[in-house]
């Protein structure tokens, strides 16, 4: 095994006892990996997520469907459509939080580990660019693995490019995004569609839930269930108010938030720049984004499927992986 660094520098370092497993993407197939973060924020944030959701679900069936649409089909309707956009909102956001986000790997053997003295021009801090170090990993039949790789200090991990070190997850994530709390995972390449999907589905259930309010007060009859002179007089009626207001401040403040989250992570694809690359500016969009469409960059967030499939919380990202193995290898600089 050689590693070959662009200034010619030839020498015997010696072998690594590390397995170094590099996961090399194919199309048209299937990433299984699940992870969960014990992180006591992320926790309680997803946990709130559901009980927002649940307690939305609540109100709508019991204080603004069934009092108004129980004696026609409008209600089944409207009940199975909120119900099925809120299920597609639970899926998505289940699978980005527990979907591998494109965490690097570490060696199993042990981490690759490297003075900076011995590796000055592979080393680099966990956020800086030492992308102009030109490194070539050539495996066995001289296969093509890596270039712009990078070594990161903190975690140690030999990493891709665009990949950068989460300090709370504290590993590398290929094409990291941002650490959400929400949904107690990093946004990375193999759970961003999964994140986008749930912010679509919030913002529909956000909206839908609105407009649900807006009819029921609309539509209002005193005589009705939930009326002030109905059956169970001024108690339901007071508890309906306070229910719908609950539920249109938080309607609101997700449907805004999700929407401002939304705007900035579809402008982040079709720049492809994460938000990590956005900070720091290191202009890597510009070298390769240039070259390709809109529709391409969608593709490599969504997936190459059928475009109904870019709705639907399915793996459709390529993710089983070939594995690059560097198994007691002599490492030649």
């Amino acid at each position: 095994m050689k590693l070959i660094v662009s200034d010619g520098l030839v020498g015997t370092v010696g072998v690594i006892g590390a397995e170094l497993t590099l996961l090399i993407n194919r199309c048209n197939e299937c990433y299984l990996g699940m992870i969960f973060r014990r992180d006591l924020c992320g926790i309680f944030c997803a946990l709130f997520t559901y009980l927002a959701m649940i307690y939305a679900d609540y109100v709508v069936i019991v204080w603004l469907i069934t009092p108004n649409f129980m004696q026609s089909l409008w209600g089944v309707l409207h009940a199975a459509m909120f119900n099925t956009v809120l299920f597609f909102a639970f899926v998505s956001h289940f699978r980005a939080m527990v979907t591998d986000p494109g965490i690097v790997p570490i060696s199993r053997k042990g981490l690759l580990r490297c003075k900076k003295n011995r590796f000055p021009k592979l080393l680099s801090d966990s956020e800086s660019n030492s992308s102009d170090t030109d490194v070539k990993l050539i495996g066995e039949g001289n296969k093509f693995v890596g270039k712009d790789w990078t070594i990161c200090t903190r975690c140690e991990s030999y990493r891709p490019p665009r990949a950068h070190h989460c300090r709370i997850c504290r590993r590398c994530v290929r094409k990291m995004d941002h650490h959400c709390p929400w949904v107690n995972n990093c946004v990375g390449e193999y759970n961003q569609k999964y994140f986008l999907q749930f912010l679509l589905y919030v913002g529909l259930c956000s909206g839908y839930a609105l407009s649900l309010i807006v009819t029921a007060w609309v539509n209002y009859d005193a005589y009705g269930i939930t009326g002030l002179k109905g059956s169970y007089e001024q108690n339901v009626h007071h508890a309906k108010i306070l229910h719908t207001i609950f539920l249109s401040i938080e309607s609101a403040l997700f449907g805004l938030f999700v929407l401002a989250v939304s705007c900035d992570q579809v402008q982040a694809i079709l720049n492809d720049e994460t938000a990590v690359e956005a900070a720091q500016r290191k202009g890597f969009h510009n070298r390769v984004s240039l070259s390709r469409s809109k529709i391409t960059l969608i593709r490599e967030v969504c997936g190459n499927g059928p475009m109904i499939l870019w709705l639907l919380p399915c793996s459709t990202l390529p993710s089983k992986a070939d594995v690059a193995q560097l198994s007691n290898q002599s490492l030649i600089v």
